[in-house]
């Protein structure tokens, strides 16, 4: 019975009564057709006995022709056996364990060239070298069989798994290695390389750049260089960074490059904004000296402005200290400006006095340590103090602010605090001995109330003028009768934004009343409580000289009050235009208010605030900027031209969450507006790269411009 008739299963039947070959095991496709050509188990084993015994024939010819043509036959089939083995080290299906015994045979032939060449071990030697040529002829079927497979399928699963059944063999047969080698293989598995890397494929190579060794799979060109992955991968990246930036210089050079974004660099110092490119050599300076702040001794002669620069560069920086601040004092000061006094100790600040007496301009922000004592010691010690500015002097008690406005409040020009107590104690004491005062701020202190805010107005009832009556006591000690009440005659500028309690309509009325003929900035941002009978009957008729107002989050005040307080911009009462307005957060306003508010500020307007107006404000309303406004419904309007004239002295507006604001709006008032310089569009997603632009003019919390 031949063999394709066992393969059909005609062979003779098992004790049970099945074929012999009735149950198989998983093979691929190699070993069907390996089994379909003739290649079987059996064939091998027939194979290798053949092979013995004519290993065997040589073995009794060589020992009988002498020990010397034993080995030369010996070694002359080792050298066959390792040049069949040799081309098939390329090949992924050929097993590299018979290519690593062919050369362990031959290192051994070697060896016991060189005993027998010394006579030592001639019996040995025979004996050993019969049994690799007995190896020899076992491993050479073995590859025979596997390269002709190979060639004849090409790879696949089945060489695989022909390769594991050949490895398996060949540790049976051959338990020697040299020592050598076994070294060479401890490396290869040190550097992370062994046999089952080389089995799929590939050869051991080293990097031209690195000089790591990896595993090169596949063919190499010979014009490429020879690279380990990560080297190349570093090579690809600066192509492909190198071949962007061509492409782009390409483009530009052809005109159909994109527009590209302009971005605005900000500096190590957080506050010098300026345009990508080379800064100014005083830029320069400055931040070279920032940066090395602790080694500068003193500034010398250099200008207001640009100490004033450093200072917010440093304070930026957290670096203004006890041993920095003497840098910014000198008895030759005369104004003292610290943006931030988080580091600085009582101590410190009462250091103020010693090094600069002369100091008539005081501004401390953040200056939490300073407390009743130091403000005690600015009192007495600056004696040509006119102007000062304290945020967050929170320590500072009623009786202090009193005590200092008695001291220095005759010589007081401005006096702003913010984020303080200054209850009523503190606001009569200020009332009453800040005569000269010409700009006030109270800007959200706790303590200060709808009472404090009536002590600016004259005194209706007794009770109140029994509230003043103690501090002009003070005030005309020597003379022998009391002088009556007297306003701030002098006040120019009155903020009093954003308080923390409440303010009753009809209080701020009254202060309007009494002050608001002399006033020329006012901000009550932050009134809640102040409505239409404020605006129309109390800050309108008395608004003359009015030139800055705010009123960000008055959302009391109606829409159609808002807008006849500026539709009176030709009468008298309202003088010749704004030339700074915020009407923040004010939701409700609408496309009329705007257009009023153009045609009373148009020849004045230069900074219009309409942050978060965005309810009921359209594109209609903005192009009233742009002197292109459309008739309004419930309006009586000849002509656009002759009713709305735009706003062309417009430097700065902010249209942020303004949604209806656009690329095309943009580019319209951009148009009548040619001294526009700064226009901030947080929350604006329609405005686009593409926004019109122009040298000077520069957009603010732009959307493509943060991502």
């Amino acid at each position: 019975m031949d063999f394709n008739d066992r393969a059909r299963g005609s062979g003779p039947r098992n004790p049970r009564g099945g074929t012999g070959n009735t149950i198989k095991g998983p093979h691929s496709a190699l070993t069907d057709y390996l089994q379909e050509i003739g290649v079987s188990r059996h064939f091998r084993e027939r194979r290798r006995a053949e092979a013995a015994a004519a290993a065997a024939a040589a073995a009794a010819a060589a020992t009988a022709q002498g020990q010397g043509q034993a080995q030369a036959q010996a070694q002359a089939q080792a050298q066959a056996q390792e040049q069949q083995l040799a081309p098939n080290q390329d090949e992924p299906g050929v097993d590299s364990a018979d290519a690593a015994l062919a050369r362990d045979l031959q290192n051994e032939e070697n060896v016991e060239a060189e005993l027998e060449e010394s006579g030592v071990g001639s019996s040995r030697m025979a004996t050993r070298s019969r049994n690799r040529q007995q190896a020899a002829v076992v491993v050479a079927p073995i590859a025979e069989e596997t390269i002709e497979a190979e060639s004849t399928k090409g790879k696949g699963k089945g060489a695989a798994r022909g390769k594991g059944k050949g490895k398996k063999k060949q540790k049976k047969d051959s338990d020697s290695e040299s020592d050598f080698n076994k070294s060479d293989d401890e490396a290869d598995q040190r550097a992370g390389l062994n046999r089952s890397s080389a089995r799929k494929g590939g050869h051991i190579k080293s990097c031209e750049v690195c000089n790591k060794r990896f595993l090169q799979r596949g063919e190499h060109d010979e014009t490429d260089r020879l690279l380990c992955p990560s080297c190349r991968r570093s090579v690809e990246k600066a192509q492909s960074e190198v071949s962007a930036v061509s492409k782009r210089a390409r483009a530009v050079a052809s005109g159909t490059a994109a527009p590209k974004r302009r971005r605005l660099k900000k500096t190590a110092d957080g506050l010098l904004e300026l345009e990508a490119g080379l800064p100014s050599l005083q830029d320069l300076c400055v931040r070279a000296i920032a940066k090395h702040v602790d080694q500068v001794e003193s500034f010398g002669d250099i200008s207001v402005q640009s100490l004033n620069k450093l200072c917010r560069i440093i304070c930026k920086m957290r670096v203004l200290d006890e041993n920095t601040m003497g840098l910014f004092l000198g008895a030759e000061r005369t104004s003292v400006v610290l943006y931030d006094c988080t580091r600085l100790a009582r101590d410190s600040l009462e250091r103020i006095v010693e090094m600069s007496p002369n100091v008539q301009t005081l501004a401390l922000e953040y200056c939490g340590r300073l407390d009743s004592g130091v403000l005690d010691a600015f009192g007495v010690g600056l004696t040509q103090l006119a102007r000062v500015q304290l945020e967050g002097a929170f320590l500072v008690d009623d009786r202090a602010w009193a005590k200092f406005f008695r001291v220095a409040g005759p010589r007081l020009r401005s006096f702003q605090v913010r984020f303080s107590g200054f209850g009523p104690a503190a606001m009569r004491a200020l009332i009453t001995h800040c005569e000269g005062l010409e700009e006030l701020r109270m800007s959200e202190c706790t303590d200060f109330n709808d009472d404090c805010l009536g002590m600016l107005a004259a005194p209706l009832t007794e009770t109140e003028e029994a509230l003043q009556e103690p501090e002009r006591l003070l005030r005309d000690a020597e003379k022998a009768e009391v002088a009556p009440w007297r306003p701030l005659a002098r006040l120019k500028s009155l903020d009093l934004g954003h308080p923390h309690l409440a303010m009753s309509s009809a209080t701020a009325m009254r202060v309007i009343r009494a002050l608001g003929s002399q006033l020329r900035v006012l901000d009550l941002s932050g009134f809640k409580d102040i409505d239409d009978n404020f605006l129309l009957l109390g800050l309108a008729p008395h608004s003359g000289c009015l030139q800055e107002l705010s009123l960000a989050e008055c959302n009391s005040i109606s829409v159609e009050a808002m807008r006849q307080f500026f539709a009176q911009g030709a009468d008298a009462t309202m003088g010749r235009g704004l030339v700074r307005l915020s009407l923040n957060r004010c939701y409700r306003l609408t496309d009329a208010v705007l257009h009023a508010v153009v045609r009373h500020s148009c020849s004045s307007l230069r900074s219009l605030d309409l942050n978060s107006v965005d309810d009921y404000l359209t594109e209609q309303g903005l192009l009233a900027l742009a002197g292109l406004a459309l008739p309004i419904e419930g309006e009586e309007m000849v002509s656009s031209a002759a009713v709305v004239k735009g706003c062309p002295y417009l430097e700065d507006i902010d249209l942020s969450w303004v949604r209806c604001t656009t690329d095309s709006v943009l580019e319209k008032v951009l148009e009548a507006c040619g001294r526009l310089e700064k226009v901030k569009v947080y929350g604006c997603p329609e405005v686009s790269v593409f926004a019109p632009t122009r040298p000077g003019l520069s957009y603010v919390g732009r959307v493509c411009d943060t991502l």
